[in-house]
């Protein structure tokens, strides 16, 4: 079924999924739909924090209300703005009410679209990833950059692209829903045309 919004150009179907996979008992992930405003998510728990379920279904509940005022953003880049300070605001709030300076209990990933005009403006705070593969390509291109240690080594010419994955440091994020705040999300604002495909993914998803 084509869905349509009237902030963006063109039709586009949506699906989802959650998978618990073979190596864990339990799935913290968070899948957010919201097709009425072309707003779509996802938002994973920190495995190794007290609360890190709650905290991906926390974001869960506020992005569809956050989301709603932010709408009415006249270009892209002040879009992209908008997004970002949302998901500013929803883990600053998150902290201040869970968390604290030397103990983190309540922490996930996000990653998300937006879909504007002729654009798809990606956030993400954490590991969960934004892809992009136009009409016609064979091969995902990720938009969002990783918010972790692995990463960082990446960029400081320490360590090779396609090692960081499987990197112990991979593990050890920099920037998260629920970090100290403010926290600093990103946001990258991307062309679509008809026919191309977008992917958020949790972590623990690899495109080749």
């Amino acid at each position: 079924m084509k869905h349509k919004t009237p902030n963006f150009s063109y039709c586009f179907r949506y699906a989802g999924e959650k998978n618990t996979g073979r190596l864990r008992d339990s799935n913290q992930d968070e899948v957010i739909f919201c097709p009425d405003i072309g707003i779509f998510a996802v938002s994973d728990g920190m495995g190794g924090l007290e609360e890190g379920a709650r905290a991906s279904v926390y974001v869960r509940e506020s992005i569809p209300v956050m989301m709603r005022f932010s709408l009415n953003e006249e270009t892209p880049d002040a879009a992209g703005n908008a997004f970002a300070e949302t998901i500013r605001r929803i883990s600053d709030e998150l902290f201040n009410a869970a968390n604290t300076g030397s103990h983190i209990s309540f922490g996930a990933t996000f990653c998300g679209i937006w879909l504007y005009k002729d654009k798809a403006i990606f956030t993400n705070l954490g590991d969960s990833r934004g892809y992009l593969l136009p009409k016609y390509k064979r091969t995902l291109k990720q938009i969002t950059e990783d918010h972790n240690i692995a990463a960082l080594l990446v960029k400081n010419g320490e360590l090779a692209k396609n090692a960081a994955n499987n990197h112990p440091s991979s593990s050890r994020l920099t920037r998260f829903v629920g970090m100290n705040a403010p926290a600093l999300p990103e946001y990258f604002v991307c062309d679509v045309a008809p026919g191309d495909r977008i992917l958020c993914a949790a972590t623990g998803f690899t495109a080749w």
